[in-house]
């Protein structure tokens, strides 16, 4: 009987990390319906495009719903070629950011993109409108010399907070056409 059970958990195991494997890494790139980029969003992001009443396209990036994670993503075109993407995170916090109801910064870290491209991390935590903790994270990718995107996350404090390893891919994927 004990030796049955030493081959039927290893077994099991191996059948589960089999099946549930592929699941976990499964990946879509979302190309933005007016061609200006395309990110790859890991399982369980989807995007959400809409289009208002002058037909221009509203993308939103949600994981699973939009309270438990929402990205939007803004494109800076004409950024001064001498402010590093740390300068504009700062700049952008003290302008907009720190502006939301309890608004309380956790951390503000270069990020590390590749590719010869410069980032900056703003990590934050805050209250929505029904005074439930959310938290923020936004990612400011310096493009090229005068472009910079900022990819805004906002969620669920107790949601958003563990997929960072989520956020950051979804970062580092972001692509410019």
């Amino acid at each position: 009987m004990n030796f049955r059970f030493r081959i039927f958990i290893p077994v099991v195991v191996f059948l589960m990390t089999g099946f549930l494997a592929p699941a976990a890494l499964a990946q879509e790139v979302f190309e933005d319906p007016d061609g200006e980029y395309s990110v790859t969003l890991p399982a369980g992001w989807i995007a959400v495009v809409s289009r208002d009443a002058l037909g221009k396209s509203e993308v939103n990036i949600v994981f699973k719903v939009r309270e438990n994670g929402s990205l939007k993503l803004r494109r800076v075109a004409d950024a001064d070629p001498n402010i590093t993407a740390m300068d504009f995170a700062k700049l952008d916090e003290g302008n907009t950011v720190r502006f939301q109801p309890g608004y309380d910064r956790t951390n503000l870290e270069n990020f590390v993109v590749g590719a010869g491209r410069s980032g900056a991390l703003l990590s934050y935590d805050y209250k929505n409108s029904a005074g439930q903790p959310f938290t923020g994270r936004t990612y400011y990718l310096r493009m090229d010399p005068k472009t910079i995107c900022v990819l805004k996350f906002t969620g669920r404090k107790t949601i958003l907070g563990t997929l960072r390893n989520q956020t950051d891919s979804i970062a580092r994927s972001l692509k410019l056409k």
